[in-house]
């Protein structure tokens, strides 16, 4: 029988066990990288790793979102209560924006069929699916998912259709701050002289800065004990002084006296001495009649008495410390406040009109809004603070009587703002909350005819041709070879 005997591997076959080690080794470390560096690019934050192409910038957070964020300095817990599956990506990456701008905020998702029973030890019997509850020590917040998204039917009975918003972030932003800054601080508006209501816009605002809001019948109710601020919001009849069977002026002199916080609106087609008499005090008085703007560019088009006043520049009091000036405000019919020096008072304006103002000293009985002899020219305050440097009182007054106007929110959100800014600055808060809602859908692109016709006659016939042309020309080289 023939023997065989084995054979050592040649130089080839040794040449390709090498390359077949190399290959496999080279793989597995290719597949040990990738995931090594998955790992990493999960464990950095979202704002370095995935970016905002939304047109509303849906995915990314607001300047004044972050820098609360930034500034917390105790925990955060976000529950995200939603079924696995039906969890809105908006909301999730938002709350991963959150999470990425402070160690101090975590969030994670509670289904409720696995746990029924999680929402009732925060007082939530029924919550929504989509809703969010933010715990921060022994306080806590709940966001019902309807009230994330806003819907304006003001259009529906016109075209059958509404638009929806998102204003997550808003509601996100202001209850961290409401679970974070402290004991809840309490504001009181005045009732019971014709007083403008104020919005639900200006409440939600003013709540998003955990200051609580109550009404206040001064002919029945003393100024409470635990007022950080009082507002009067465009009066129509005057506050009654003494003689009266209520003397609700000198509660006020008394509650600015112990050191309070009065925030002022008025219109100047009421008549309201004893408050005037008050603001005096402080060293403010009404500029007679009522500011048009010679500027066109301060003013909305075709109505000059229509104000966008300019913000002022270097206030000490630091008002409009936490405001965003950038955003503009509306003052429809506003009246000119004047500073007068007073001693123990300090003043400063906080809105002014510009340099080609002018005032209708006719007031709301001008026949024409154009400059006339005895008109004098500006530019005038429309919104002053002052401080008495005794008690510590401090007002803010603006005399414009419309300001909070949930019609003007929708085109001037700076009114928000500013109002919002005001209360925060008297009650002694540093900067606001307050986050314009995000359009869900893009704006359509609309293109003139002109420019469509153009853009046709390039894409469907000079285009096509140039390629049809130069094909021919290749075509005909290659021929010639």
């Amino acid at each position: 029988m023939k023997k065989f005997e084995k054979k050592s591997a040649g130089p080839l076959e040794r040449l390709r066990l090498k390359s077949g080690i190399y290959a496999a080794s080279f793989t597995v470390l290719a597949i040990l990288l990738a995931v090594l560096l998955n790992l990493i690019v999960r464990a950095v934050p979202a704002k370095y790793t995935e970016f905002d192409l939304s047109e509303a910038g849906l995915y990314s957070l607001s300047d004044s979102s972050k820098e609360i964020a930034r500034s917390l300095t105790q925990d955060v817990n976000i529950y995200y209560l939603a079924e696995t599956g039906s969890e809105d990506a908006i909301l999730t990456k938002l709350l991963d924006r959150y999470a990425s701008e402070s160690s101090h905020i975590r969030w994670e998702r509670k289904d409720p069929a696995v746990y029924p029973t999680f929402a009732t030890q925060y007082g939530v019997q029924s919550a929504e699916n989509g809703s969010l509850i933010l715990v921060s020590g022994e306080k806590s917040v709940v966001l019902e998912a309807s009230d994330l998204y806003d819907y304006d039917y003001s259009d529906y009975y016109a075209t059958g259709s509404y638009s929806v918003t998102f204003g997550g972030e808003n509601k996100l932003t202001a209850a961290i701050y409401r679970v974070t800054s402290g004991e809840t601080l309490h504001a009181y508006y005045t009732t019971n002289h014709g007083e403008q209501a104020l919005t639900d816009t200006l409440i939600d605002a003013l709540e998003g800065q955990n200051l609580a809001v109550s009404p206040l019948d001064l002919l029945t109710d003393a100024i409470p004990d635990d007022c950080d601020l009082l507002i009067v919001n465009t009066p129509q009849q005057d506050f009654a002084a003494a003689g009266s069977l209520v003397d609700e002026m000198s509660a006020l002199r008394a509650y600015l006296k112990s050191g309070g916080r009065l925030m002022l609106t008025t219109d100047s087609y009421y008549s309201t001495p004893n408050l005037d008499a008050l603001m005096a005090e402080f060293g403010l008085s009404r500029t007679p009649g009522l500011v048009v703007e010679g500027d066109s560019g301060h003013s909305l088009s075709g109505y000059p008495y229509y104000l966008l006043p300019d913000y002022a520049e270097d206030t000490g009091s630091g008002t409009l410390d936490g405001i965003d000036t950038s955003r503009r405000v509306l003052l429809q019919m506003a009246q000119g406040i004047t500073l007068t020096e007073t001693e123990g008072v300090t003043s400063e304006p906080l809105l002014v009109s510009s340099e080609s103002s002018y005032s209708k000293t006719a007031g709301y009985e001008m026949a024409t809004a154009g400059q006339e002899e005895g008109d004098p020219d500006g530019p005038f305050t429309l919104a002053a603070y002052a401080s008495n440097n005794a008690t510590g009182a401090e007002v803010i007054w603006v005399n414009c009587g419309n300001m909070d106007n949930e019609a003007v929110y929708q085109t001037v959100p700076g009114n928000v703002t500013f109002l919002q800014g005001c209360a925060a600055a008297l009650a002694g808060q540093e900067g606001t909350t307050l986050v314009e809602s995000k359009a869900l859908e893009a704006a359509p692109i609309t293109i003139p005819n002109h420019t469509a016709a153009a853009l046709g006659l390039v894409f469907v016939l000079i285009l096509p041709a140039a390629v049809l042309a130069v094909g021919a020309v290749v075509v005909l080289l290659r021929r010639r070879r």
